[in-house]
C-alpha cells in the first residue's frame, strides 16, 4: 500500500541525511586539524568499552570507529542502529570554555546524528 513506499522514502531520506552529517563531521574534524592520517594500533581499536574510552580519544573513536562503521552500514544498506546517544558523551569530552566554532559545529552535527538515528 501507500504507506510502505512512504516509509521506504523516509528511510532513504534519513540515510542520505546521515551520510551528509557524517561527511560534515569529517570535514569539521579536518578543519579543526583533529583528523589523523595514521590509524591507532589495532589493539587500541579493539577495545570493547563504549566509545573505546579506555584506549582512544573521543575524536579518534569518531574517526576510526563511528564514521567507518556508519559508512559501511549506509553503503551496504545494513540496518541502522536503533538509537544513538553520542552527544552527552561528546559534551563531556569537549569542555564548554574551549568550544570554538569547530567544536560547536561538531557537537551540533553529533546531536543531529543522534536525532536521525533515534528518530
Amino acid at each position: 500500500g501507500q504507506n510502505r513506499t512512504m516509509d521506504a522514502h523516509e528511510e532513504h531520506t534519513r540515510r542520505e541525511a546521515l551520510g551528509v552529517v557524517i561527511d560534515r563531521i569529517e570535514a569539521t574534524m579536518r578543519r579543526a586539524e583533529a583528523w589523523d592520517e595514521e590509524a591507532p594500533p589495532p589493539r587500541l581499536l579493539a577495545s570493547k568499552q563504549p566509545f573505546c574510552y579506555d584506549t582512544l580519544t573521543f575524536l579518534q573513536w569518531l574517526q576510526w570507529q563511528m564514521i567507518p562503521r556508519m559508512r559501511q552500514i549506509l553503503d551496504n544498506h545494513e540496518d541502522l542502529p536503533e538509537n544513538s546517544a553520542i552527544l552527552p558523551y561528546a559534551e563531556e569530552f569537549v569542555p564548554e570554555p574551549q568550544l570554538d566554532e569547530d567544536a560547536r559545529e561538531l557537537l551540533h552535527l553529533i546531536g543531529r546524528f543522534d536525532e536521525l538515528i533515534s528518530g
